[in-house]
């Protein structure tokens, strides 16, 4: 079967590389670079812990997935520190992993996490920081051959037995060429990182809180992205300058507050484009031979999302939603 998947991001890639070992012949069409745009930077957080059971099962799978790759690029690209959650989200998502049977405890932090958290915390032992990076060199391995220059106008002409839209921000376009509506509204997002003051002994745990997401990254530096409303970040009434500059201070001024163990000034900065109000949540649709997949924060589901995606192809069924968008103020994770 000839396959053509429109966007070379980690979820892409993940589906083309799935489907290359099911034997199909797949073209991979990309505008810009692979893992480029919304899979731009090395790193990630991962975790079990969402707001809804049927998510934290799907990261179950995906977890045993990202072990998976692991073994075939012959390194870890899943930390083992865990993830640390506090605030206001800590009582739903214990009760759905509870639900879901995933392991998980609460309480006080644990060993080596950084900085200052208020009231108990939830600890995801299965959590950590991805090396989005490795991933992609694994991906690439196998999907570099089968990948092209070029942005798709026109779905009608592509030639191909089944079209995968793993296109990102430009996904909507194109699905609503054959009817499925999918979210066009974009948004800036920012992520700075930070060097310790004194290398820590230990990895710390990856700690999500009501302001911020933060995580270790392969070059050893922490990673911490801000939580700001959609309304000062949209792409159609703020420049990425203005996002930029007003992340930037809200996520010094944490530094400053919380986290004596960084020095004060971030070194690096990764932007991307999310879908305006999409937290965690994956949406598909098919229509003909046309399969789409959208959402946010999908990096942590790319092994999963890509198999069975692969699977939807080669079996001529759609591929499942995987629970509702439990927190829109949840983008680059």
């Amino acid at each position: 079967m000839r396959v053509t998947v429109v966007g070379a991001g980690i979820v892409g890639l993940s589906t083309a590389d799935a489907l290359l070992r099911r034997g199909h012949d797949v073209t991979v069409l990309e505008a810009r670079r692979p893992l480029g745009a919304r899979s731009a930077g090395t790193s990630r957080v991962f975790r079990l812990a969402h707001g809804d059971p049927e998510l934290v099962a799907a990261a179950v799978e995906a977890r045993r997935l990202w072990d998976v790759w692991s073994e075939r690029a012959g390194r870890p690209l899943l930390g083992g520190e865990g993830t640390v959650l506090s605030g206001t989200r800590v009582d739903g998502w214990a009760a759905a992993m509870a639900a879901a049977g995933a392991d998980h405890e609460r309480g006080d932090p644990p060993s080596g996490t950084l900085g200052r958290t208020d009231g108990p915390v939830l600890h995801d032992p299965a959590g950590g920081a991805l090396d989005l990076a490795g991933a992609g060199e694994l991906l690439l391995r196998t999907t570099k051959p089968h990948l092209r220059p070029g942005r798709v106008v026109d779905l009608d002409e592509l030639i191909a037995d089944a079209v995968v839209l793993t296109a990102g921000a430009g996904t909507a376009e194109l699905a609503a060429q054959v009817g499925v509506a999918v979210p066009a509204e974009l948004c800036h997002h920012v992520r700075f990182s930070f060097r310790f003051r004194t290398a820590p002994s230990t990895v710390p745990p990856a700690h999500i809180d009501d302001a911020t997401y933060q995580h270790r990254t392969p070059e050893g530096t922490w990673a911490i992205g801000g939580h700001l409303p959609d309304e000062l970040t949209t792409t159609a009434a703020h420049s990425l300058d203005d996002v930029r500059r007003r992340s930037r201070e809200t996520v010094t001024a944490h530094v400053a507050e919380r986290l004596p163990e960084l020095e004060p000034d971030p070194v690096d900065e990764v932007t991307c484009t999310p879908t305006a109000g999409e937290g965690d949540g994956v949406r598909t649709a098919r229509v003909g031979t046309v399969h789409v997949l959208w959402g946010g924060n999908l990096a942590k589901f790319a092994p999963l999302l890509g198999e069975r995606l692969a699977a939807a192809v080669t079996e001529d069924h759609v591929a499942h939603a995987i629970g509702p968008p439990d927190d829109p103020a949840d983008h680059g994770r």
